[in-house]
């Protein structure tokens, strides 16, 4: 693969009308497809991390596990890039400590909307890759930057202009472009990455 190939990354697998979107059934159809990685969401709840978006206190009884979904990933053979977002303020280190308990040969990515979990992962990894999501750059990303917690700034594609950052080395993944017209913009700014619903359209 080249270094300099726009990576196209599944947005909580391949999945219809996000009726099953991060499920293990919709990142079995984007392995399948053969998508450049999978972007999983994951959240604790009580003692278990589980693969859950949103954060209101319901869980499925059929909810797949974060296990789950590494184990999918060591059964399939899958070697694509795992973006891995934590939901909330905790569960950094219980996160870490499962991935590395897996020791897959995939590269990964810890990514979060929150500050706190980013420092944890930077406390017990000096080198895994960490982006932090904003839907635009500011104060807290800059100071993450200086400080060495985060190699990635990942954002939100309509503010694509911020494609100017890339020479400054800073690698810049885009969420959630779900269109060919957004998709192709972004591939011609030579992003690392874009975040998508459309990525087995697009490949």
């Amino acid at each position: 693969m080249s270094v300099n190939k726009t990576l196209i990354i599944a947005h909580r697998g391949t999945h219809r009308d996000r009726g099953d979107e991060n499920t293990l059934i919709a990142f079995q159809r984007a392995i399948a497809a053969g998508v450049d990685g999978l972007e999983v969401d994951v959240q604790l709840y009580g003692n278990r991390l589980i693969l859950k978006h949103d954060q209101d206190g319901v869980v499925p009884a059929d909810v797949a596990t974060f296990g789950d979904f590494l184990a999918l990933i060591a059964t399939t053979q899958y070697q694509g890039l795992l973006l891995i977002e934590l939901k909330g303020r905790v569960g950094a280190e219980q996160l870490y400590r499962e991935l590395q308990a897996k020791q897959l040969p995939n590269a990964v990515m810890l990514q979060s909307f929150q500050e706190l979990p980013l420092r944890k992962w930077r406390r017990l990894d000096a080198n895994v890759p960490i982006g932090y999501l904003r839907h635009v750059p500011n104060m807290v990303s800059w100071r993450l930057w200086r400080d060495g917690i985060i190699q990635q700034v990942n954002l939100d594609y309509r503010y694509w202009y911020l494609a100017w950052l890339r020479p400054f080395g800073v690698k810049t993944y885009w969420w959630t472009p779900n269109t060919r017209g957004w998709t192709t913009l972004l591939r011609m700014l030579s992003v690392r990455g874009i975040i998508t619903d459309i990525a087995t359209k697009i490949l």
